[in-house]
C-alpha cells in the first residue's frame, strides 16, 4: 500500500466479495456426499449419462471453437495493429461487437444467416448442406461470442510491442513471412495463449448463441451450459453439481490465464544486464576474447556472408516532409561517416530511408541507390543494409547464436551453415563464450556486441548504426566502440554513424555530415568539422582541443592499467608523443589503447585543463604552445580564450582555454596578445583512429 490510498481496500474488498460470496453459496449448497437413501452426491450427479455427454460434448465443442478463434482472430488481431485503412474504427467496433450484444442476439444473427432460410444458409440447403441445429451450429455460435476476446488480448499485445525488433529482421534479409513466424508471433505468445484460454473459457460457458442457433439435442447440440439450464426446473441439485463443475473449471482456467507461464515471465535470473552506473560489465567474461582479438577469428563458411563483400558507394537523395527531412548526399564507399546534429534534424529519419524502413505514404521523393543499382523500391529486405540501434533490440525467445544467426538462415543459409557463421561473427567481436547463453542473462556491454555480430553476420553492404553506445556506460561504451573500430579494419564497409558523442566521430569516422532541420549544413573530414566547425552544433560538438596526427613514440607505461581497460594485456597507461598533422609541433599525453610508432590517432583535452601564463613556462613543460589569442567569448560562468598556434605554419591548429573572469582580468587578455598555452601530459587523452 505503499502508493495507494488505504480507502482503496474498502471497496475492493466489498468487489470481491460480491464476486466471491455468491460462488461460495453455491458450493455450499452441493451435497458432496448421497443422502441416506444413497441416492445423490455430487460424484453421482456429474457422471450420470446426460452430464457426461454434456461435459464432453462442450469440450470438444470448445475446442474447436478455440482453435476458429485462433485462426481467424490472429490475423484479424495483425491486420487490426499493424495496418491503417479507413474505416479501421467501424471495423474494430465490428469485430468486437459480440462483447456487448447479448448472446441470444448473436444466435438470432447466426439462424438467420446460416439456417435453412438464411442468408448463406439456403444456398447450402441446395448442396445439401445443413448446419443449423447440428454439433458445427454449436462451434459457431461459441466462435462467434469468444472470437472478440483473442482478438483483444493479441491486438493489445502487438500495439505495446516495439515494431523496431520486426524493422531489424526486416534488414536481416527475413520476409515478411518470416518476421511473422519468426519475431512477431513468438514476441505476443503469451497474449495469443492468454486470448486462447479466455476464448476457450468463454466458449465453455456459452449458453444464449447456442440454444437460440443450435437448440438443444442430447448428444448433439445439448452442452454442459444447456444441460445445467433444463436441470434446473427438473433436478436443482443436479443443477447445482453441474455448476460446480463449471466454477472449478472456470477457476483452473483463470489461474492459467495469470499464470507465470502464460504471461511469459522470465523463469531464469536475468543475469547483470540491469547494470548500475560505476559498475560497468564490460562484457569479457567467461572467457570471452577481448575486443583486440577479433581480428583472428575464423571466415564463415557457407551461408551468404562467406563471400566478403566489397565497400559499396551510396547515394540518398530524400524529401520526407512529415518529418522534415530533405537531403541529397553521396558516401565513399568503405566510408565511416558520422550524420550530426540535434534531436529531431532528421538524423534517425535518414537511416531509415536508406534500409527501407520509411513507408511511402510518408514520403515524397526518395531515392536510394548502392554502387549504381536503384533500391528505392527494393523492401528491406533485399538491400543488403544492416540497422544497429541504440537499444540492442535482440530477440529474446532466440538464444545468442540463434539471433546472430538469424540473418543468413534468412537469406537463405542451411542451420548448419548459419550457426558455422554465427561463430565466427561472435569470435569476431570477441563474444563466442556467448553463444549458448540467453539473451535475458546479457550484460548491456554484451547485448550490444551481439548485436553488432549479428548485423555484421550478413556481411551488409551498408551498416547503419543509429547512436548505439548512447545507453551504455563509460567503460563499456570504451569496449563496443573498439569493437566496431576493429570491424570496419577488418573488412571495411560503408557505415552511417548517428551519435552526439565526440569521441565516437573522432575514433570511428572519416567523415562528418551535419544536419539541421533536416538539411545539410556541414560536410568534410571528421576532425576538421570538429576543429573548424561551421555550424552551431558542431561548435558546441566541438568543446574539447583535439589535435590530429602520427603516433612518433611510446614509453614506458605511466601507472597500472585502470579497471576499464583492454582485458588481453595490450598498452595501458603508457604515454605517448604525437606529431600533429602538417604543423611540426608535438603533444604528449596517455592512452589505455593498444598504439604503435605510426599509428594515426587524436589527441583530445578540454579547455579548461589549459594554463595560460603571460611569459615562457618554467620547467621546459612538454606541451606549451605559443599562441597570438583570436577571441575571447563567454562560456556558462567562464571566459573561453581562442589561440592559434605560431610557428606552425598554414595548418597551424586553434586552441582553446577556459578562465574565471578574474584570471582574464589579471593576464589582460586581448586579441592579438601573445601569450602561452600549457596542458600536462596527464590531462591529454590519445585515441587510435
Amino acid at each position: 500500500m505503499r502508493s495507494l490510498p488505504r480507502w482503496l481496500l474498502v471497496p475492493a474488498v466489498m468487489g470481491a466479495l460480491f464476486v466471491v460470496v455468491p460462488l461460495v453459496a453455491m458450493v455450499a449448497r452441493t451435497e458432496l456426499t448421497p443422502g441416506p437413501d444413497g441416492q445423490g452426491g455430487l460424484w453421482a450427479l456429474v457422471t450420470s449419462p446426460t452430464a457426461v455427454d454434456a461435459l464432453g460434448l462442450s469440450l470438444r465443442t470448445s475446442l474447436a471453437a478455440t482453435v476458429c478463434c485462433v485462426l481467424l482472430g490472429t490475423p484479424m488481431a495483425l491486420v487490426l495493429a499493424r495496418t491503417t485503412f479507413p474505416g479501421q474504427r467501424v471495423a474494430r467496433a465490428l469485430v468486437l461487437l459480440p462483447l456487448v450484444l447479448p448472446p441470444v442476439v448473436g444466435g438470432i444473427a447466426l439462424l438467420y444467416t446460416f439456417g435453412r432460410r438464411g442468408l448463406i444458409g439456403q444456398h447450402l440447403e441446395v448442396l445439401g448442406i445443413e448446419i443449423a441445429f447440428t454439433t458445427t451450429a454449436v462451434v459457431m455460435a461459441q466462435t462467434f461470442v469468444a472470437l472478440p476476446f483473442l482478438v483483444l488480448s493479441v491486438e493489445g499485445a502487438l500495439r505495446t510491442q516495439d515494431t523496431r525488433f520486426e524493422d531489424v529482421a526486416a534488414t536481416l534479409g527475413a520476409s515478411p513471412t518470416t518476421v511473422l513466424r519468426r519475431v512477431t508471433l513468438p514476441r505476443v505468445l503469451p497474449a495469443l495463449l492468454a486470448g486462447a484460454v479466455l476464448a476457450f473459457a468463454r466458449a465453455l460457458g456459452e449458453f444464449g448463441a447456442t440454444i437460440t442457433f443450435a437448440g438443444a439435442l442430447q448428444g448433439v447440440t445439448q452442452t454442459l451450459p444447456l444441460e445445467i439450464y433444463l436441470q434446473r426446473s427438473a433436478d436443482p441439485d443436479a443443477a447445482v453439481a453441474l455448476s460446480f463443475v463449471l466454477v472449478v473449471v472456470a477457476v483452473v482456467i483463470t489461474a492459467a490465464v495469470h499464470g507465470p507461464r502464460v504471461h511469459g515471465s522470465p523463469t531464469a535470473p536475468r543475469g547483470p544486464a540491469s547494470q548500475r552506473p560505476g559498475t560497468p560489465d564490460l562484457g569479457l567474461d567467461d572467457g570471452a576474447s577481448p575486443p583486440g582479438a577479433p581480428h583472428d577469428a575464423p571466415s564463415p563458411t557457407g551461408g551468404p556472408a562467406s563471400v566478403p563483400v566489397p565497400p559499396a558507394a551510396l547515394r540518398v537523395r530524400a524529401s520526407v516532409p512529415e518529418r522534415g527531412l530533405d537531403v541529397d548526399v553521396t558516401f565513399a564507399p568503405g566510408e565511416v561517416v558520422a550524420i550530426l546534429g540535434e534531436n529531431g534534424a532528421g538524423k534517425s529519419t535518414l537511416l531509415e530511408v536508406v534500409a527501407g524502413l520509411v513507408t511511402p505514404g510518408s514520403s515524397r521523393d526518395v531515392h536510394v541507390t548502392v554502387d549504381g543499382g536503384d533500391l528505392t523500391h527494393e523492401p528491406p529486405r533485399r538491400r543488403r543494409t544492416a540497422w544497429l540501434s541504440q537499444r540492442p533490440l535482440l530477440f529474446e525467445h532466440l538464444s545468442v547464436a540463434a539471433n546472430v544467426g538469424f540473418g543468413p538462415r534468412a537469406h537463405g543459409g542451411t542451420r548448419g551453415e548459419a550457426q558455422v557463421t554465427a561463430l565466427a561473427s561472435l569470435a569476431r567481436v570477441g563474444a563466442s563464450a556467448l553463444a549458448d547463453r540467453s539473451v535475458r542473462a546479457l550484460s548491456g556491454g554484451q547485448a550490444q556486441r551481439v548485436s553488432i555480430a549479428r548485423a555484421l553476420a550478413t556481411d551488409p553492404r551498408v551498416l547503419l548504426l543509429d547512436e548505439p553506445l548512447a545507453s551504455l556506460d563509460v567503460g563499456v561504451a570504451q569496449h563496443v566502440r573498439a569493437v566496431l573500430h576493429d570491424a570496419q579494419r577488418a573488412r571495411p564497409r560503408t557505415t552511417l554513424l548517428v551519435t552526439h558523442d565526440l569521441l565516437d566521430v573522432l575514433v570511428l569516422a572519416d567523415r562528418a555530415v551535419v544536419l539541421e532541420h533536416g538539411k545539410v549544413v556541414e560536410d568534410g573530414p571528421a576532425t576538421e568539422v570538429v576543429t573548424r566547425p561551421r555550424s552551431r552544433f558542431a561548435a558546441r560538438l566541438a568543446g574539447v582541443n583535439l589535435l590530429a596526427g602520427a603516433v612518433e613514440r611510446v614509453t614506458a607505461p605511466v601507472g597500472p592499467a585502470g579497471s576499464d581497460g583492454p582485458a588481453d594485456g595490450g598498452a595501458v597507461g603508457h604515454e605517448v608523443s604525437l606529431t600533429v598533422d602538417g604543423t611540426g609541433i608535438g603533444v604528449v599525453g596517455t592512452t589505455d589503447e593498444q598504439v604503435h610508432p605510426g599509428t594515426r590517432a587524436v589527441a583530445v583535452f578540454e579547455p579548461r585543463a589549459v594554463g595560460v601564463h603571460r611569459a615562457t613556462p618554467e620547467g621546459s613543460p612538454r606541451n606549451a604552445y605559443p599562441v597570438v589569442v583570436t577571441s575571447i567569448e563567454p562560456h556558462g560562468p567562464l571566459l573561453r580564450v581562442w589561440g592559434r598556434v605560431e610557428g606552425a605554419g598554414e595548418r597551424s591548429p586553434h586552441l582553446a582555454a577556459d578562465l574565471t573572469p578574474r584570471a582574464a582580468a589579471e593576464l589582460r587578455l586581448v586579441p592579438g596578445e601573445r601569450t602561452w598555452f600549457v596542458v600536462k601530459a596527464a590531462e591529454v587523452r590519445l585515441h587510435a583512429r
